[in-house]
């Protein structure tokens, strides 16, 4: 356990025991009051001021190494991206999310989440965003490694190193079927591209060289199940309906490779005599319609195909020595002897085509042992890329990560009312919200409670549901300090960072409720803090103030909804590690938000907990706190890639005319304003 930060008052642990209770306790709505508001760091009376100050001090509390942080993270304390006029306030920082759409149009993560970490305890491990394909490939020690397709951000795949042969990508590229090598035993195997969620497919103990269909829905394997190597294929998903396709039992039939167009199949066939004649076969995915591409009492091995299927590379000791060659992959044109594309005394073999027709990745023996090396397709320029041993290359087929945005870290003053507030008050909201601007409710999993759900309301896409999942999150994902929550370090993009972590997972433990001492003071903490106050010296009164007026007028207050009350006094949720007490139940917060999903044209395309459909949404950004930001959006004003033509939102008005989607009517309605209309509703937003 970590050095104890906070003392456990008498207070808390009676609340805490109290939470356990299973039942929830009614309360009328009538008399609510208004919620706490300042900038002031006083608690709001959830917890005395004496806990509060110790939870603010471990909230602002810098880490270290030694104490878990990394081994790769954005920040070094919660206060650093949440200290905008007060401890817990708006992000003067912004983190990097990244991604691409896969070959059926949905949003596909970088391997380990779209998040892309800053800063690392470690050169070797620094993310970077992938600007091209990856490649993945086994060293000698037959572990299963990735590195960008220039050679760079190498490593082990996962933090749990994974033994293995033959890796190759779904055509999504977020995950990576292989064989297995444990024990001279050799089975299929799945697994995401960070190394996580591995799934075994087979169990013969005598099949390899696993093959990923173009279309992701199977997996082509050879196998001697049957006494001699033929071709099989399998559901991917699940490893059922194996099938011999090649079903020639007096032959061995090897190393399956899927056309581009998901139609063909090559191989490498193994003819009956004493003489090794092993040529490249092409055959129709069912295994019907079976050609010789190749002939000679020669050894021809692991076909690959070029990005439009018109050739087929491999290796081959035609000449006397293993080189790569390339032939066409029409039969009857292989009567055109085939090129050979490399020619060196070393041993060039196991080619594998990049998927933009960029060069053929290949292992060669040139430096005395195995490397991974790429040339053109002509076989010109040849390089070396990886820096381990390296062999049995295998590219993604995407061409990295070409959606990028920006993240700024909204403030977390006033979150526990936010927390408080009843699922049913959000479906309220939302019922009475008119059809083409109604929001989108979520819910998302509690990491408090396994199995059990509650509606988002945190982060910019409402993925978190409770402050202890939030805080969890948060030391994980920006700080990289595990925790029973979340016990498994991140990789970074998919590789493995253990050499580089110096205390056991988890890093934090303890806790009055066992989910980590810094963790719950976090949370604590927040549920503490008061709400932003508004500014009264230039807005007075809403009821009679022109800007708010026409903020209502021009519908606004739709989304950015004025106040919502919160649940009664002694509300349990979460399963009981929340109780509403009365310094948050039944209060009156103003946050001017929703905190449900639009689509208002600003969307970053980036997919989390809600899935393919909220791709273009955001949470209702909420404007308590306004005034204290000079960067506004999701984004903190960039735009990148370019939405709204390019708009940036550096200003209030800027950011008011990226408004379009479900806000196109109020953005509308905004540019027929007068100046002086314009001018009286940015001051009432400059007031909140």
């Amino acid at each position: 356990m970590r050095t104890l930060k906070l003392s456990v008052v008498a207070l808390f642990a009676a609340a805490l025991a109290y939470s356990f209770t299973p039942t929830r306790i009614a309360r009328s709505q009538g008399g609510a009051t208004e919620a706490a508001v300042g900038f002031d760091n006083l608690t709001n009376g959830f917890t005395t001021q004496a806990e509060f100050d110790a939870d603010r001090a471990a909230f602002e509390q810098r880490e270290e190494r030694t104490t878990g942080l990394g081994p790769v993270y954005n920040a070094q304390a919660c206060v650093e991206c949440h200290q905008n006029r007060v401890t817990g306030g708006s992000s003067q920082i912004m983190e990097l999310r990244a991604g691409h759409i896969g070959p059926d149009g949905s949003f596909v993560n970088p391997p380990g989440g779209s998040l892309i970490q800053s800063r690392s305890v470690g050169w070797r491990i620094q993310e970077r965003v992938p600007d091209g394909p990856r490649i993945a490939y086994r060293d000698d020690a037959k572990v299963i490694h990735v590195m960008g397709f220039d050679g760079g951000q190498f490593g082990a795949i996962g933090n749990t190193t994974q033994v293995g042969g033959y890796p190759s990508f779904s055509p999504d590229g977020t995950k990576l079927t292989f064989n297995s090598n444990a024990n001279n035993l050799r089975n299929i195997f799945t697994m995401n591209s960070d190394g996580t969620g591995v799934q075994q497919l087979t169990a013969t103990n005598v099949d390899q060289g696993p093959a990923w269909s173009t279309d992701g829905a199977k997996i082509a394997f050879h196998s001697q199940r049957t006494g001699v190597w033929q071709i099989f294929t399998m559901n991917a998903t699940n490893g059922a309906n194996v099938a011999n396709i090649s079903n020639n039992g007096s032959v061995n039939d090897m190393f399956a490779a899927w056309s581009p167009d998901g139609t063909k199949i090559a191989f490498s066939r193994r003819l009956p005599g004493l003489t090794p004649q092993v040529n490249i076969w092409v055959m129709n995915a069912d295994g019907t319609g079976q050609v010789a591409i190749t002939s000679g009492i020669f050894v021809d091995e692991r076909a690959t195909w070029s990005p439009d299927g018109a050739w087929i590379a491999f290796h081959s000791n035609r000449d006397g020595n293993w080189e790569i060659y390339k032939v066409p992959s029409t039969p009857g044109v292989s009567i055109i002897p085939p090129t050979r594309l490399t020619n060196n005394p070393a041993w060039d073999a196991n080619p594998a085509w990049a998927p933009d027709n960029s060069g053929i990745a290949f292992t060669s023996l040139r430096t005395g042992a195995n490397h991974i090396w790429t040339m053109d397709p002509d076989g010109s320029n040849p390089s070396q890329v990886s820096t381990t041993t390296g062999d049995q290359p295998t590219w993604s087929k995407d061409q990295g990560e070409t959606i990028r945005t920006f993240r700024a870290s909204p403030h977390v003053l006033g979150a526990g009312f936010v927390e408080a507030t009843d699922d049913s008050t959000f479906l309220a909201i939302q019922a009475a919200q008119p059809v083409a601007m109604r929001g989108t409710a979520i819910q998302v999993p509690l990491l408090e409670a396994p199995g059990q759900t509650r509606l988002g309301r945190f982060s910019w896409k409402d993925s978190v549901a409770s402050l202890l999942s939030f805080s969890a999150g948060a030391y994980l994902l920006e700080m990289g300090i595990t925790s029973p929550l979340l016990p498994n370090e991140s990789t970074s993009l998919g590789r493995n960072v253990m050499a580089f972590d110096l205390t056991p997972d988890p890093e934090d433990t303890g806790g009055p409720m066992g989910f980590v001492e810094d963790v719950e003071a976090f949370a604590r903490f927040m549920r503490s803090t008061k709400a932003p106050p508004r500014n009264r010296e230039t807005v007075p009164d809403d009821a009679t103030d022109p800007g708010s007026i026409l903020f209502d007028q021009i519908s606004c207050n739709v989304c950015h909804v004025r106040q919502i009350t919160t649940a009664p006094v002694g509300t349990v949720y979460n399963n009981g590690t929340f109780v509403v007490n009365a310094a948050l139940g039944n209060k009156i917060y103003r946050p001017f938000s929703d905190f449900l999903l639009h689509d208002i044209g600003t969307g970053d395309g980036i997919v989390e907990a809600g899935g393919e459909p909220t791709k273009n949404m955001m949470r209702t950004a909420p404007l308590w706190g306004l005034r204290t930001r000079d960067k506004f959006m999701h984004d903190g004003g960039s735009s990148s890639p370019p939405t709204n033509s390019g708009a940036q939102s550096f200003t209030l008005n800027e950011a008011i005319l990226r408004h379009a989607g479900q806000a196109t009517a109020s953005r509308t309605a905004y540019q027929a304003l007068s100046a002086r209309q314009k001018a009286q509703l940015l001051r009432f937003l400059k007031s909140l």
